[in-house]
């Protein structure tokens, strides 16, 4: 049976060719490149906050199931942006994670925060979607491409004038690491069976490039998570679940942040 990564991936692809098969690739290309809005720097918003949390809007997950599923993201991003997130994450996969593009494209209505495209990434069209819909970043996972093609998706993304999240999981990863990556991640979650440890993120983040913006993400779910991981090194968090499973994403949000306790 093959592991929840690889179902995801093979989602993607069938989603990808149905796509095609109603805008072809070199329409979106030509789309794409006829945005003249200018993206923000999700790199230089981590940076430039004491504690850069990057908020994460999620309506369920194959590990978790359902969190919230009638959840508004205009209104959870919207409380996000007043309660001192640096940017946003949408998730834009519909079969497992119950997003969906228009999410995206709703949330850019509603916060000048720059917003990250979280998506299973196997094909250059959903790069060009990502701009098309108003992210200002992309996802790449490292379990899902090789360096070639990480390379060739970071060029694309960087001609778009988007910047590039590389998700590492393991140590196994580090020779994938693209130096033009603006931000690398390191993910606690094992996406193959879902388990959270921390040991993914301290047992990488010495080796990573002095260089990098350093986001430690999944499985932090409370403000002295944050700290050790700040601590460790890392300059910035993903974090979604432990928000959107209480009943103000945004009030929580604020109490990890130090706005309220």
């Amino acid at each position: 049976m093959k592991d929840i990564l690889q179902r995801i991936a093979a989602t993607k692809l069938v989603e990808v060719d149905a796509a095609r098969s109603v805008l072809p690739l070199e329409a979106l290309r030509e789309m794409a490149a006829q945005v003249v809005v200018p993206t923000r720097s999700l790199s230089r918003q981590i940076t430039a906050r004491e504690i850069g949390i990057i908020a994460e809007f999620k309506r369920r997950s194959p590990s978790r199931g359902e969190i919230s599923p009638m959840a508004s993201v205009a209104d959870v991003v919207a409380d996000y942006t007043a309660n001192g997130a640096a940017a946003c994450s949408i998730l834009t996969d519909t079969p497992y994670f119950g997003g969906a593009l228009t999410d995206l494209q709703v949330a850019r209505t509603v916060t000048d925060l720059p917003l990250l495209r979280k998506e299973f990434v196997v094909d250059e069209y959903q790069i060009y979607q990502a701009r098309l819909a108003g992210a200002d970043a992309v996802l790449l996972i490292a379990s899902l491409l090789d360096a070639l093609t990480i390379s060739r998706f970071t060029d694309i993304a960087h001609s778009l004038g988007l910047e590039v999240l590389l998700e590492l999981h393991g140590e196994e990863e580090l020779a994938k690491v693209n130096p033009d990556a603006d931000l690398i991640g390191v993910n606690n979650r094992n996406l193959r069976d879902f388990s959270v440890a921390f040991t993914a993120s301290m047992s990488l983040i010495d080796r990573l490039p002095a260089s990098a913006v350093k986001i430690a993400e999944s499985g932090i779910h409370c403000r002295e998570d944050l700290i050790s991981l700040r601590n460790a090194g890392f300059d910035g968090f993903l974090i979604g679940e432990a928000f959107m499973s209480t009943p103000s994403p945004g009030d929580t949000l604020a109490a990890f942040v130090g706005v309220k306790s």
